[in-house]
């Protein structure tokens, strides 16, 4: 019976501790990647056009895609604003393998904030 009673103060202990309020981040285009999106609205260009973060290796990566396009992933950028070279540093397979939790951060007819 004892054993039944700590299993149960266990469970409860575990859920209580994982059910806690997590701060979340809050999740901004960051300013060079502002300039990018204006040129591509100011020019009408944008139409299909998204952006979305993407975390890689503990690193975030936004990858900026328009429908029209030839490639998917032609303007992918690392956080500090550097475009991505596929295979110089970065394996492409891997990083398509590997990439998690997608944020949608802006799309065609969004403001720019």
């Amino acid at each position: 019976m004892k054993w039944r009673i700590v299993i149960i103060l266990s469970v409860l202990a575990f859920f209580l501790i994982n059910c806690e309020e997590r701060e979340t981040e809050e999740v901004i285009i960051p300013a060079w990647m502002k300039v990018r999106l204006t040129e591509l609205q100011e020019s009408g260009e944008c139409n299909g056009c998204i952006l979305q973060r993407w975390t890689y290796n503990e690193q975030y990566y936004y990858h900026l895609y328009c429908g029209y396009w030839s490639c998917s992933n032609c303007e992918v950028y690392r956080s500090n604003g550097d475009k991505v070279v596929w295979g110089e540093f970065l394996d492409p397979a891997d990083y398509e393998q590997n990439k998690h939790r997608p944020i949608k951060l802006w799309e065609c007819g969004d403001e720019i904030n």
